[in-house]
């Protein structure tokens, strides 16, 4: 088995903390949008991307007003959200439509505000994982060199 490097730690390291930083700054706990954060590491190269439902570019980002999301989106929102929005379980398709038709009114004139928490965690942690990925970069790779001339005098 290969020994890991430690480039390959820091990777993994930085994958659970950007993971945990995007769950925690998004302040919704439980929420369709926060289980679906995750990190995944990239094939055949150092690294790793993240990965979560579309729509949180638009909670990251927010939405100008002028635009309606698309309508069955909204209404699966609002079938998932029943309770939160004090409808009944037993709400009839028309109920839905009819709150989903007012969520994307609402939508469409006031705009989404951004809520930045993709920026706020990747400024608060790239300068970081940058100056670790340099340091574990320079340590493997001078135990790579110091591998390569065994005879060398070690310094």
């Amino acid at each position: 088995m290969a020994k890991q490097t430690r480039i390959k730690k820091v990777i993994d390291n930085y994958k659970k903390i950007v993971v945990a930083e995007l769950k925690r700054e998004l302040k919704k706990p439980g929420s369709d949008l926060e289980k679906s954060i995750k990190a995944v590491k990239l094939r055949n190269r150092d690294g790793f991307g993240v990965y979560m439902n579309e729509y949180g570019i638009n909670v990251n980002y927010g939405r100008k007003p002028g635009k309606q999301p698309p309508p069955q989106k909204i209404r699966d929102w609002v079938n998932k959200n029943k309770a939160k929005l004090n409808i009944a379980s037993n709400a009839s398709p028309s109920k839905i439509n009819q709150v989903a038709f007012l969520v994307g009114q609402s939508i469409a004139r006031r705009g989404i505000q951004p809520t930045r928490f993709i920026d706020i965690v990747i400024d608060k942690f790239e300068p970081k994982i940058s100056n670790d990925l340099l340091d574990a970069y320079g340590k493997d790779l001078k135990d790579k060199i110091n591998q390569a001339t065994p005879n060398a005098k070690k310094s």
